[in-house]
């Protein structure tokens, strides 16, 4: 929506208030040279109103009416009331309300610091993506609120609700250390409603940036621009963002692991050779893999034996990759075996996994392997 052809449909209307008179679509529309059709005034004319009710002045729309009734479109009468507390005004009422916001904006003589009040405050900031400075947003800082944290999951509303017609964009921010990380964009040709999925995008840009996070080391902010004179950051409350944290981070990990037994899956063949079966040491997916997921999120992706990280080393190709050692050999575990990722599942590299199986009756144990690094690393040295 341009703000210059909204403050241009405000000082009309205002111009006809001033002479208490109404004004009908068509003239709206042929007054600003036919670039909006009478039909396609509504969506204008709701945010101005919606303008004039934030900052406390009778809604300008009022006055704006079709040729054969004189009154407003029905959406004046529905939305508009609503707006105003209204939320069920009966048709029974429609005259009666009319003829009294028909007053007030014929009674209102400060007009002029109407036009000041709702056109300063949204300059630059329309209902389309590309009317949203997403560089100022994030120079101005004013999503910083209490206590800061290392990441920040930032959701820009790009519309206002007023607007009628899509695309419905949502912009998607990662923030490390204020410095911009991930993003993305969620839009919808027809549906409003896109904060909930905003947030789940924004955790997973997160998680595939940084996967081993804590919730607390996380803040979301939602942008609202369509508050003009009001606060326009919104925090995430914590009972809300939580549950939907760990449902997300749950997600993530099983993705990795489903990646990784599929994977692993796919090279069986390579441990049969001449009809003979030659056992694994340790094949991941002979387990539940939601205890794989766990322990890699208890313990992080990096080889508790030798710190070796496969992202750092390989990169994108990597990321979040690491084996899963049982801490008890898999043979001597039951089926019926309750297994804690935190004690019993140690991540580990694949070299450093190799030399704890090694020796099938002398499987290592982590401070072992640690041992033997140490004394031929020093050798080495």
């Amino acid at each position: 929506m341009n703000e210059t052809i909204l403050k241009k449909i405000s000082e009309l209307i205002i111009e006809y208030a001033k002479n208490q008179d109404v004004i009908e679509y068509n003239q709206v529309s042929k007054k600003l040279g036919g670039v909006i059709t009478p039909i396609r005034l509504n969506e204008p004319l709701g945010e101005i109103s919606l303008r004039c009710i934030k900052h406390g002045y009778p809604p300008l729309s009022a006055i704006v009416v079709n040729h054969d009734t004189r009154l407003p479109g029905e959406g004046f009468f529905t939305w508009v009331a609503a707006k105003m507390g209204y939320p069920t005004l009966p048709p029974s009422k429609w005259d009666e309300f009319f003829t009294e916001q028909k007053e007030s904006v014929f009674s209102c003589d400060d007009w002029a610091a109407f036009l000041d009040k709702a056109f300063t405050l949204q300059n630059n900031i329309g209902t389309n993506s590309n009317k949203i400075n997403l560089n100022d947003i994030l120079t101005a800082k004013k999503y910083l609120k209490g206590k800061r944290t290392k990441y920040y999951i930032l959701t820009v509303k790009a519309f206002f609700d007023t607007q009628q017609h899509g695309p419905f964009q949502y912009h998607v921010l990662v923030l490390d250390q204020d410095k911009l990380v991930n993003k993305s964009t969620i839009e919808d040709l027809t549906k409003k409603q896109l904060l909930t999925p905003a947030k789940r995008i924004g955790l997973q840009l997160l998680f595939n940036y940084a996967s081993t996070i804590k919730n607390d080391d996380i803040t979301m902010m939602h942008y609202k621009p369509d508050r003009p004179g009001e606060e326009l950051w919104e925090k995430e409350k914590k009972n809300s963002l939580e549950p939907l944290f760990f449902e997300e981070r749950s997600l993530f990990f099983k993705h990795i692991v489903d990646n990784d037994i599929d994977s692993e899956s796919a090279q069986e063949e390579s441990y049969y050779k001449d009809g003979k079966t030659i056992e694994y040491f340790g094949t991941r997916y002979e387990r539940n893999p939601v205890n794989r997921a766990k322990a890699i999120e208890i313990h992080g992706v990096t080889c508790k034996a030798c710190g070796f990280n496969f992202e750092n080393v390989y990169g994108e190709r990597g990321k979040d990759f690491i084996e899963v050692h049982h801490v008890k050999p898999l043979h001597t575990i039951g089926e019926e075996t309750e297994i804690n990722p935190e004690t019993d599942l140690v991540p580990v590299c694949s070299n450093c996994h190799r030399m704890i199986h090694r020796r099938k009756n002398n499987v290592l144990t982590i401070q072992e392997l640690k041992g033997l690094l140490k004394v031929h690393i020093n050798d080495l040295v």
